[in-house]
């Protein structure tokens, strides 16, 4: 028997075999009960050495809704972005972007 044949015929074995003794658990959804579940909070206070309250903005709340969307710079693309030099200088005679 040639080398691979023996591999493959290994390999094939290996994968009935183990399929073979694969077990599915047999659990019901009604076994679990979410209020049995531990739940493990840490305390992550942390000591920074400083007071933080002196460093953050008069009537900081950071639980407020005072975030918006729109007040986010994005970057349009239409806008022209000037390099300070001419690119075209840089690239080849017949260079062309949009072919492949």
């Amino acid at each position: 028997m040639k080398p691979r044949n023996l591999i493959m015929t290994a390999l094939v074995g290996t994968m009935m075999v183990s399929l073979a003794n694969a077990k599915i658990a047999n659990r019901s959804h009604e076994d679990l009960d979410i209020d049995k579940v531990e739940f493990i909070e840490e305390d992550q206070s942390f000591e920074l050495g400083f007071d933080t309250a002196m460093y953050l903005p008069e009537n900081f709340d950071p639980y407020s809704d005072g975030f918006s969307l729109s007040s986010i710079n994005y970057i349009d693309e239409c806008d022209d972005i000037e390099l300070g030099f001419e690119t075209m200088e840089f690239l080849p005679m017949d260079f062309d972007p949009y072919t492949s």
